[in-house]
């Protein structure tokens, strides 16, 4: 039955003239549609996911309050009631003002200890020029610097830039004293999130602690566990166990809006884009209809020679499966073809506001779940297309058939 379905479809009576052609066009098109933005959701929470991991860790421990106490027996509580730890650093954030040539920015520095950031963080693929080295010896401290602050304060890699902090003056802590320091340019980076871009420094720990004047003291411990997909548990679990005065929370929770609306969004443009796919149905219905009334001789003949009508059926239900089959394949290499293109002007063209979107580049993904989503639904649709079509054909009497010839 599909040798003889596949035959009677690929004739030039049927696929290679009349409407054929254009439902299945059609088909192509909706599954392409399907293909490209199910690859631009799935791309936009991979890349938001794959830089919060990166860049801030997949958790964080944080203290309320920063006093000094002995980070390793902290770092062993944590491996106790968490065995999937990798490793963790300490860092501290300060909030400072950056000066240079005449122009300021507000910025936020983060101090990490440089000797385990590595093994936590991941720098090295993010960086556009220069190196995520910050252990090179140096006089001035060194700094990694996100890419749209560069540009905006004209930073280049071996640049010196001056920063300014307020510290609560000691003996009146409503007032304010102003400290400064000085920083060398050793990489930008792409951050990934547009925020970061804007007003992230990353440097050692010992000289954000100079120049924060805290002494010994840190924000907390940054995290790397084994899967990421498992930071969310820990965080839970490392919350109960440590309790106060410690705040625990993994990559997502800085952006648990964004990733919510993912994913309700994400089965509503899923219906919305498949809506092209069912009116390519109803083509490919039509299309069928056509091809009965055209092979009423041949099905005459089919059933004359012992053909029942449920193998006249089955016939045509294979010919819609077999339109659903090549709209399948040749959508889905149109829509990698579009995500591509997309992925590769969206830099050139500035398609991805950061401001709105966080996120400046998406680095697309097919997810498999999506495929096959996708491949069962146009299958479901195209089966349903074909049952008016296929019961047409398979009612046909013989006499019926041959009369009309």
């Amino acid at each position: 039955m599909p040798w003889l379905s596949w035959r009677l479809l690929f004739s030039r009576k049927t696929m290679f003239g009349g409407s054929a052609p254009l439902a299945l066009l059609g088909l192509v098109l909706g599954v392409a549609a399907l293909v490209a933005s199910m690859a631009v959701m799935s791309g936009f929470e991979n890349t938001l996911k794959t830089a919060m991991a990166e860049v801030s860790g997949h958790a964080q421990v944080v203290k309320r309050s920063r006093f000094p106490d002995d980070w390793k027996e902290l770092e062993e509580r944590i491996r106790k009631a968490e065995p999937t730890l990798v490793n963790t650093s300490r860092f501290v954030f300060i909030e400072a003002v950056l000066a240079n040539k005449g122009q300021i920015s507000g910025v936020l520095i983060q101090g990490v200890d440089t000797q385990r950031v590595n093994e936590v963080l991941n720098f090295k693929r993010r960086v556009l020029s220069g190196t995520d080295d910050l252990n090179v010896a140096s006089d001035v401290p060194l700094a990694l610097v996100g890419k749209n602050l560069a540009k905006k304060m004209n930073l280049n890699v071996g640049d010196t830039f001056r920063v300014v902090v307020p510290v609560a003056d000691s003996v009146d802590p409503s007032k304010f004293q102003r400290r400064v320091g000085a920083f060398k340019v050793q990489g930008i980076l792409d951050l990934g999130k547009h925020d970061w871009n804007e007003r992230f420094i990353l440097s050692d720990l010992k000289a954000t602690q100079d120049l924060a004047d805290i002494g010994d003291r840190y924000s907390g411990l940054l995290l790397k566990f084994q899967d990421v997909d498992h930071a969310r548990d820990a965080a839970f679990n490392l919350s109960a166990v440590l309790g106060s005065p410690y705040w625990v929370r993994d990559w997502r929770d800085a952006n648990e809006n964004l990733f919510e609306a993912i994913n309700v969004e994400r089965p509503g443009i899923f219906f919305v884009v498949l809506v092209i796919t069912i009116v390519a149905a109803f083509n490919v219905s039509a299309t069928l209809f056509v091809n009965v009334v055209r092979r009423f001789k041949d099905i005459a003949i089919l059933k004359t020679v012992g053909l029942s009508q449920k193998d006249i059926m089955k016939i045509f239900v294979c010919q819609g499966l077999f339109m659903g089959l090549v709209g399948i394949v040749l959508g889905f290499a149109l829509g990698v073809g579009i995500a591509y293109l997309f992925e590769f002007m969206q830099g050139r063209l500035s398609l991805i506001s950061g401001e709105v979107y966080r996120l400046e580049n998406i680095e697309l993904q097919i997810r498999f779940v999506d495929g096959v989503a996708i491949c069962v639904a146009t299958l479901v649709i195209c089966l349903i297309a074909t049952i008016a079509p296929a019961r047409r054909g398979a009612k046909l009497e013989p006499v019926e058939g041959l009369r009309s010839e």
